[in-house]
């Protein structure tokens, strides 16, 4: 069995304080652990450090208009635009000509002219031009109709357009393949969705407005919270040990008028389970009476005392038998509410210790042994402790023990617990760790008891002595 000096004990309340405030620190660790607040900031941190997110960034920050293909669209537009044939082209239109040419093209006159025309170069109008009395006939009227038509000012102005090179510039460029371009990049470039994104490009605070910026400022603003910055060190620290481990399991602070017997019972639990009532074993000089068992609302308290009372004793030879006691004294127990393999067991306890009462903070199950002794108070002094195991051989019960020093325990409230796994159980005073004993570990359910008993003679038992317990709690593993 390993050896452990114990070491001053921190004050209760201090240490209850410190274990109070971890609960609080824990707790709000954990809410925070499970916030929006915390949760937002992780998906910042993500998309904040993503290469995506970083090449906008960047991209905002040094891409201009002229490195885009809005940019080389704008430009292509310009480049016809300011084209000789297309200024050409869009002031000839937008003088109106080729709207009057054609105008003039299917005029009523130009249709005239042309048949005219036909009939003139025609081997009839030849022929009769080249006979007598020609000015008489219809072909002479024809003929003078022809000439006032071709000195007309608008055919005149027609004839001169469409042999012109600025006419051909036109015919070359109207429905052609260069025009579409051109209509299409017009289109494009004086769009709005064009003309704000060549506005937001062109902004040198571009940057400053976008999304990524706001983002990045949320990101930043959130990392100077304090619940963050607490929460980041508290982390780093990790002041939170095994705290986490433990799920509770059963408690009573005892703050009721009375004992709660749907967890407790007042006896040996084969007694009360077996006879439905109490006895006490054969080396025992008290009774136990619930009398005996107080309950203040702040605590429970189990006096042994000096009293003449009738009782069952067991003696292993007849059995259960009536006899009188000097002494009272009290029990509680959980066996028939709680039983648990494994885990953590605690409680806070004062003693008021007068030798040769025997206070017990201890563990049993089914049988006598195993047993396991948070504490046991039976020494002379209240300055010394037994913290152990009790288990069967083949020459009968055994005690695996260490006595427990370090201070007066009957001065003040100590929380005495148990960590009891598998392959290890370890025995604490306001956290510090006094035994540990790896060996003979109990692998069966048990309950907890805490008991006052007399077994050896007593010489003076002139004053109350009592066990005041603040509160009990057992722990289990969490999932």
């Amino acid at each position: 069995m390993a050896l452990f000096s114990s070491g001053k004990y921190p004050k209760t309340a201090k240490y209850e304080a410190q274990k109070k405030q971890l609960k609080a620190d824990f707790d709000r660790f954990n809410t925070y652990k499970d916030s929006d607040e915390l949760k937002r900031i992780n998906d910042l941190d993500i998309l904040t450090s993503s290469d995506d997110f970083k090449s906008k960034v960047e991209k905002l920050k040094t891409e201009k208009f002229k490195h885009t293909a809005e940019y080389r669209l704008l430009s292509k537009f310009n480049t016809l635009k300011k084209s000789s044939e297309f200024k050409k082209f869009f002031k000839y239109v937008a003088a109106g000509t080729p709207e009057k040419i054609q105008k003039i093209e299917q005029s009523d006159k130009r249709k005239e002219l042309i048949t005219l025309s036909e009939y003139i170069r025609s081997s009839e109008f030849k022929g009769v031009k080249a006979e007598k009395g020609f000015k008489k006939t219809d072909a002479f009227q024809k003929f003078k109709k022809y000439k006032v038509l071709r000195k007309d000012s608008e055919i005149r102005f027609y004839n001169k357009q469409i042999n012109s090179s600025i006419y051909k510039n036109y015919t070359n460029i109207h429905d052609s393949e260069r025009l579409k371009t051109y209509r299409d990049l017009e289109q494009e470039v004086t769009s709005d969705k064009f003309l704000t994104f060549k506005k937001w490009m062109e902004d040198k605070r571009k940057f400053e407005k976008s999304e990524e910026y706001s983002l990045l400022q949320e990101f930043t603003k959130l990392q100077k919270s304090l619940d963050y910055n607490w929460y980041i060190k508290t982390q780093k620290k990790n002041p939170f040990g095994d705290i986490g481990k433990w799920e509770l399991s059963f408690e009573d602070s005892f703050n009721s008028k009375n004992l709660n017997t749907e967890k407790w019972i007042t006896g040996y639990y084969w007694g009360k389970a077996l006879l439905n009532k109490t006895y006490v074993l054969e080396n025992e000089k008290q009774f136990f009476k619930d009398s005996n068992i107080s309950i203040s609302g702040n605590g429970a308290q189990l006096a042994t005392k000096t009293e003449n009372t009738e009782g069952i004793v067991w003696d292993s030879q007849r059995g259960f038998m009536p006899k009188p006691f000097d002494y009272s004294s009290a029990l509680i127990s959980t066996g028939q509410s709680h039983r648990q393999l494994f885990g953590k067991f605690e409680a806070k306890v004062k003693i008021d210790h007068t030798h040769p009462v025997n206070h017990a903070f201890w563990m049993v199950g089914e049988k006598m042994a195993p047993q396991i002794d948070i504490f046991r108070f039976k020494d002379k002094s209240a300055k010394t402790f037994k913290a152990g195991i009790q288990v069967m051989n083949e020459n009968g019960p055994k005690i695996i023990d260490k006595t427990i020093k370090g201070a007066a325990f009957d001065s003040d409230y100590y929380v005495y617990s148990l960590v009891w796994d598998k392959d290890k159980i370890t025995w604490f005073i306001n956290g510090v760790k006094v035994n540990e004993q790896t060996n003979n570990i109990p692998k069966d359910p048990m309950y907890i008891i805490f008991s006052s008993h007399i077994t050896d003679e007593v010489k003076n038992l002139n004053k109350p002595t009592n066990m005041h317990i603040e509160w009990v709690k057992c722990y289990q593993e969490a999932n």
